[in-house]
């Protein structure tokens, strides 16, 4: 991986949590073992989707950015991001914004 692409991640990620951690998303509590156990795209039946964000895709990502590790070659989770927060889409558009250039990023 391209070390520009890899600190693009990197600072993206960041913002990312940053901005779930505005909108009151974060949490300290991580979910069950079952819940992150889910075999469903984005643990759609275990928990919501800015927990898979924090608990699966923000470690994966940086464990795989970090071993220099081969990434997705397609991202597409902003679609799913616009409906899970279809509900407070004004406050969460940081969390929209951060999820889709991060779909960019990664399918560069």
């Amino acid at each position: 991986m391209a070390t520009a692409q890899a600190a693009q991640l990197l600072r993206e990620l960041g913002v990312l949590q940053r901005e779930i951690q505005n909108v009151g998303l974060w949490s300290d509590l991580s979910p069950s073992e079952e819940a992150m156990m889910s075999s469903q795209p984005f643990c759609c039946d275990s928990m919501s989707f800015t927990s898979w964000l924090q608990w699966i895709f923000v470690p994966r990502m940086l464990y795989m950015i970090e071993s220099e590790s081969a990434l997705p070659g397609k991202s597409a989770m902003h679609p799913m991001a616009v409906e899970a927060l279809a509900e407070m889409q004004e406050q969460a558009k940081g969390v929209l914004d951060s999820v889709k250039r991060l779909d960019v990023l990664i399918s560069a």
